[in-house]
């Protein structure tokens, strides 16, 4: 299916061309949610297109799925739009998105659907928030502001192309992911990855963002 082509070479390729000019993108999930553009960061399976799905059932719109492209503009930091895809497992696609999963493509790279997510967002949008996906041990949704080193550690684990790091390019992330974190506040976002507890997840998320 040419949106699988698409989807892979966007992932790898494209990134991959970023990194080696300066940019650094990060493995996010980004959605818009009551007018702003809030990030979920995570390792893969932690859960970032799952809650993205749950939001798009309650209005809000996809900005950009696994790849954040960050820009400035008079220091706010800006999330460009990508592709109107999201990747679900097909459980979760037909559980969270009915419809839209009836036309999903399936990726053989992740053996995910690629949903369509259509999206009126302009190209870029003000990232009001970022929220780091953990797994809670009890039942139970929790927030807290990540502060100091730590929200550089969390930032680092979410570059792409780890194994690609020349000495230029680790000063080059610092520089980029302190200006980051300056910029837009993170969250550490703990909960069981349980359905029921998406709603009440949704709502952390926008007393927090």
């Amino acid at each position: 299916d040419p949106r699988a082509f698409e989807a892979n070479v966007l992932n790898f390729v494209a990134t991959a061309a970023l990194t080696l000019q300066g940019e650094e993108p990060l493995h996010a999930t980004v959605v818009r949610l009551d007018g702003r553009a809030v990030g979920f960061l995570g390792d893969s399976g932690a859960g970032k297109s799952t809650l993205a799905a749950f939001l798009l059932a309650d209005s809000a719109e996809l900005v950009t799925d696994d790849m954040l492209r960050i820009a400035y503009d008079d220091g706010r930091a800006m999330a460009h739009r990508g592709p109107p895809r999201l990747k679900l497992f097909d459980e979760e696609a037909r559980r969270l998105l009915p419809a839209a999963a009836r036309d999903a493509a399936f990726n053989p790279m992740s053996g995910k659907l690629l949903v369509e997510a259509a999206s009126s967002c302009d190209d870029c949008l003000p990232l009001s928030a970022l929220f780091w996906l953990d797994e809670a041990p009890a039942d139970a949704v929790t927030v807290r502001r990540v502060q100091g080193a730590e929200v550089l550690k969390i930032l680092l684990a979410c570059t792409l192309h780890r194994d690609h790091r020349p000495p230029e390019r680790t000063a080059r992330q610092l520089r980029a992911l302190e200006r980051l974190a300056k910029a837009v506040p993170l969250f550490a976002l703990a909960y069981p990855r349980r359905h029921e507890l998406l709603p009440a997840v949704a709502d952390a998320v926008r007393r927090s963002g």
